[in-house]
């Protein structure tokens, strides 16, 4: 899969369904997007952990009601499941923060996203840092789960061998071996920019790339003759 990053981000705002629209009309085969929590308890597609006031101040997301947001050029998750409910060949990524996660419990934070996506969930793979988790999202029915590692050694450990994620993602700069050693699961490695850097990483055994350049990479031949997108 070639996986776009919160949308076609290039030519359209990230995380909404207009970044969505542009990487679906580019060929994408998955959308990553990331999850953030208003004051209301209301999933919203946002990545970063402050928003800017309209006094021009900077101020923690999960602080904002949602009518607040709703005057924003802002999509709910809801609005994002309804319209992946359009495009059900879509695969997506869905990316809860570790401090999402603590601001909402874990617990909370997992049921409202996988009740959610519960009609499409063979679409959805819950995406985090945090095992446990994982784990609920399993429990509650969530049939695919991806976890976020710094290093290639931590796929080794005990905790991510008995969670067996369907993903993992890493870093590029985080890959301190030659290859990636296979597993049960697959390799999705990011920020992937260019399609010499593509190529290079499925020769590295990267199964999926996700990309931020999804206009560049859907011109390549060359990573189109490699991924087969």
């Amino acid at each position: 899969m070639l996986i776009a990053h919160r949308g076609d981000k290039i030519r359209q705002p990230e995380n909404t369904i207009a970044a969505f629209e542009a990487a679906h009309g580019l060929g994408a085969c998955a959308i990553q997007a990331d999850v953030r929590f208003s004051a209301d308890g209301t999933p919203w597609c946002f990545h970063d952990e402050l928003l800017i006031a309209e006094n021009g101040e900077a101020k923690p997301f999960h602080q904002y009601k949602n009518r607040e947001l709703r005057q924003r050029p802002l999509n709910t998750f809801t609005q994002l499941v309804d319209w992946a409910s359009c495009h059900r060949h879509l695969d997506w990524f869905i990316e809860l923060s570790s401090a999402s996660l603590a601001g909402m419990g874990t617990e909370r934070a997992v049921e409202t996203l996988v009740d959610l996506m519960r009609n499409e969930c063979e679409s959805f793979a819950l995406l985090t840092r945090d095992h446990r988790s994982l784990r609920m999202a399993r429990s509650l029915g969530c049939h695919r789960v991806a976890l976020k590692v710094d290093s290639v050694t931590q796929c080794l450990s005990a905790e991510v061998v008995t969670l067996a994620p369907d993903y993992l993602l890493i870093r590029n700069s985080r890959v301190e071996r030659d290859e990636l050693p296979p597993g049960p699961w697959q390799w999705v490695v990011y920020e992937i920019n260019s399609a010499e850097e593509a190529v290079r990483w499925r020769g590295r055994g990267a199964h999926h790339i996700l990309t931020g350049n999804l206009p560049l990479l859907m011109r390549s031949r060359e990573a189109s003759d490699v991924y087969g997108f």
